[in-house]
């Protein structure tokens, strides 16, 4: 972790940047309310924010702080897109009760647009048949409480996001919201959130991001969804960094947690001016440049290392509200023991980042950064994170639990409890695991090896499949959604 004196001399170079260099904004209509706001205009379109603007957003943060960081260790268990649902739904207090009671999880992230197809050994384009495939996958898998909407590549950009929004009510109710890739679907998704909860107020299934561009840019896309959200009263901003270490910031850690720490902190800043006083907060996710290729990846110390310090950053000195998950998605690209290493590593850093060692294993089913979803590789998460979940830490004691007759009688008598009627009761209680198993790998069905695990995970997510029933929609809301699409195709000129 970061020292204090190290928090403090970065959040000052952040702001020093904000103020001497400033965020690049593509937007004349944000730039003039930021310039009418106190800022100054910069070099190359940027907007010099002064730290008086800073810390009138951060008065205003301080106050939500401590409720922010209640919802954000569901982060931990749920990741961000279901922990946004249950915290625009008020379901919080709920899962942490079930939770406590049966093993869920979420799956594949933020949504796919690649299948790693295990059979074949290679990859497909998610099609409309993949993505019902996927979502029937969620819905049949009852440890599955959210799974993320996969992205169809052969369907137009502009109406995908909506039209998934409809088709996924026909396989399952357990997707949540999803992102406005064109600002132009902000006013749909606000209304597929009336539509859907029943609430005229709410945006439910309106999320994404305000992305940032490094270095230090609000590109066009983000400058007019602020816009666009405000217009249609959704007073809700979630600015997003995504930088490369090497490449887009420095290759060292401190300059890189200044620039992104800015960056964050800017984005929010401009929220603030374009919306005072509304819903915003901040999310970082890391990519790390392997000098050997040249590919971005997720794995390595510095990964998390500058996510959370970034956090810390805003954890100290500016009212928090800055999400990072546990660890975003692995980089390999087949399912198997490098996926779980990455995964296992990132929680690792984690959990010894926060000295919580009940943060849960990471994976959830995606591979390469993220854009490659694998069924099979997510039976073999859900099962190291069902193991961890198994894993009590109170003990009960009671007359069930320590059968002194028993005890007595099997000592006396030099026996022993294998066949006893208290086993043959709780003996269903231990845990044991389809893939992990204690045969001779020598004889029989289960080799043991790293491809007769994954063999196994195969066979079980089509098992599941093979269980689909269909969720119960009302016909009211399926025909409101209908209504939906065909305007928005109308008005995007799609057939």
């Amino acid at each position: 972790m970061l020292t204090d004196s190290q928090v403090e001399q970065l959040a000052a170079k952040a702001c020093r940047l904000l103020g001497d260099v400033g965020i690049a904004v593509e937007n004349d209509e944000v730039t003039k309310i930021c310039l009418e706001k106190g800022c100054k205009a910069g070099n190359g379109h940027r907007i010099r924010i002064p730290r008086e603007l800073v810390d009138e957003l951060v008065a205003f943060q301080r106050q939500t702080q401590a409720d922010y960081e209640t919802d954000h260790e569901l982060v931990y268990t749920c990741g961000p897109d279901w922990t946004h649902h249950l915290t625009w739904t008020r379901q919080q207090e709920a899962f942490r009760q079930e939770y406590g009671q049966r093993f869920l999880m979420q799956a594949f992230d933020c949504g796919p647009t690649v299948y790693y197809d295990y059979g074949a050994g290679g990859t497909k384009p998610v099609d409309g048949e993949l993505f019902e495939t996927m979502l029937k996958f969620a819905q049949a898998t009852p440890e599955i409480g959210y799974t993320s909407m996969w992205y169809r590549q052969q369907m137009p950009p502009m109406i995908e996001r909506i039209d998934a929004l409809r088709c996924a009510m026909d396989f399952t109710d357990k997707f949540a919201g999803i992102e406005a890739i064109y600002p132009e679907v902000v006013k749909y998704l606000k209304e597929a959130s009336e539509i859907l909860t029943g609430d005229p107020q709410s945006s439910t299934y309106l999320a994404g991001s305000e992305c940032m561009t490094m270095p230090l840019i609000l590109e066009k896309r983000s400058a007019e969804d602020i816009l666009e959200r405000r217009k249609h009263g959704v007073h809700r901003y979630h600015v997003a960094s995504m930088p490369t270490l090497g490449v887009s910031t420095p290759v060292t850690l401190a300059g890189s947690i200044a620039m992104a720490a800015a960056e964050l902190i800017g984005g929010m800043a401009i929220c603030w001016c374009v919306d005072p006083e509304s819903d915003i907060s901040a999310r970082m996710i890391t990519l790390v440049a392997d000098m050997r290729n040249g590919n971005s990846t997720t794995f390595g110390p510095a990964y998390a290392q500058y996510d959370n310090a970034v956090r810390q950053i805003f954890n100290q000195t500016w009212g928090g509200h800055c999400m990072v998950e546990v660890f975003f998605s692995p980089t390999a690209r087949k399912p198997g023991l490098q996926a779980v290493f990455e995964n296992w590593y990132g929680t690792g850093c984690r959990r010894r980042w926060e000295g919580d060692p009940n943060i849960p294993y990471a994976g959830m089913g995606t591979l390469h950064n993220g854009g490659l979803g694998s069924p099979t590789q997510f039976m073999l998460d859900m099962e190291i994170r069902r193991a961890e979940w198994s894993f009590a830490h109170d003990i009960a004691l009671d007359e069930e639990t320590f059968n002194w007759e028993e005890v007595v009688e099997v000592c006396e008598g030099n026996g022993n409890f294998l066949a006893s009627d208290h086993t043959l009761r709780h003996c269903h209680d231990l845990w044991n695991s389809p893939l992990f198993r204690s045969d001779d790998p020598t004889s029989g069905d289960w080799d043991g090896s790293e491809k007769g695990i994954l063999d196994q995970c195969e066979q079980m997510w089509r098992a599941n499949l093979e269980r689909w029933e269909p969720p119960q929609w009302s016909e009211d809301k399926k025909k409101g959604m209908d209504a939906l699409v065909g305007r928005a195709r109308k008005e995007f000129g799609i057939d």
